[in-house]
């Protein structure tokens, strides 16, 4: 698929502005999963003196996406992975199902997009594992790519390891 005159700039200014928004809550997203990956045992402290531990030999791999508004109040209980590319480049989904990447934090920003309103962490082991259908597949806007979306309500219950909202950055 050719690019139409201008593509390319409607296109870097997206991903600026995707880009700008993780940049924006990376205190907040870092916060987030700190809460899920950071513990605090009371055991440990006893005996080990330490008092918050992470319980991890390997690196966790989170892939973020931050959304606008919009895709809040149109599609709250959706998330959408990056599903092609007209180059064939590999996509999220390539990734996800190579094991790349360990966890998805998925998230919706207020109107402002001065606070995340609504996230969810989700186990990318149950989602190689049950290897689920998108509900469809759409082009991007613009269309540098194509997007698979899911719904929550396709997963099991231990897929959304951590869900919360209303975070201000």
């Amino acid at each position: 698929m050719a690019l139409k005159a201008g593509g390319m700039k409607a296109i870097s200014s997206r991903v600026n502005h995707d880009l700008r928004l993780e940049r924006k809550f990376s205190p907040t997203l870092k916060a987030i999963l700190g809460q899920q990956f950071i513990v605090q045992d009371p055991a440990e402290d006893l005996v080990g003196g330490s008092d918050f531990v992470v319980w991890t030999l390997s690196a966790i791999r989170v892939a973020v996406r931050l959304r606008t508004n919009y895709y809040y109040r149109a599609y709250p209980n959706e998330f959408t992975i990056r599903w092609s590319r007209p180059s064939g480049a590999e996509t999220e989904i390539h990734k996800i199902r190579k094991g790349q990447v360990d966890y998805l934090l998925y998230g919706f920003v207020d109107e402002a997009e001065s606070k995340i309103i609504s996230f969810f962490i989700g186990d990318l082991t149950i989602f190689r594992r049950i290897n689920p259908r998108p509900i469809g597949i759409y082009s991007n806007q613009p269309p540098d790519s194509q997007l698979a979306a899911f719904n929550l309500t396709q997963f099991p219950s231990e897929f959304v390891i951590n869900r919360g909202g209303n975070i201000n950055d």
